[in-house]
């Protein structure tokens, strides 16, 4: 007797008798159908991979940022232009994630404690940011330039543009 007669075994009814038991064919199995849904994922996978990137890539050539003596302007749309203007007197957070290679990401206004998760979208509740700036602070970047505009003009600023000079 083998185990899958054991397990059949239980559930005959008084008097029944077992002519035969068994099994389907055990591991990894390929079925006809298999050689349509195999390339057919295969190149969903691909196109949903190439996309992002795609997209990504026309979001970001499709944005421009600009600093003045004031405020942050962030001017994004691939279909149609949105301008967002971020106050420096009324700003009450600021936050820059700098790489290794001196590109970075500047974030105005408070953080989601989710930010780091959500940068690839941007409709999750994140404040607004200037993403992948090449050389945030070498060379007088960003930062140091708007934290020279801002001195003076109000205390709070100037703290939060000073914690972007923290190594």
């Amino acid at each position: 007797m083998t185990p899958v007669d054991d397990v059949i075994r239980l559930r005959l009814d008084k008097g029944e008798k077992l002519l035969w038991a068994g099994q389907p064919v055990q591991g990894l199995l390929f079925t006809g159908m298999d050689w349509y849904l195999i390339p057919f994922s295969v190149v969903w996978l691909a196109i949903t991979l190439v996309g992002r990137y795609i997209v990504d890539w026309m979001r970001r050539s499709a944005t421009s940022y600009g600093v003045t003596d004031r405020r942050a302007i962030i001017i994004s749309g691939i279909f149609s232009r949105s301008v967002h203007s971020i106050d420096f007197v009324s700003l009450t957070g600021l936050k820059l994630e700098e790489r290794s290679d001196g590109r970075g990401t500047i974030y105005f206004g408070d953080q989601s404690p989710y930010a780091s998760y959500q940068q690839w979208n941007v409709t999750l509740g994140r404040s607004e940011q200037y993403s992948v700036l090449p050389r945030t602070r070498s060379e007088g970047g960003l930062p140091d330039r708007a934290r020279r505009h801002a001195t003076g003009r109000n205390s709070r600023s100037v703290s939060n543009q000073e914690k972007l000079n923290k190594p």
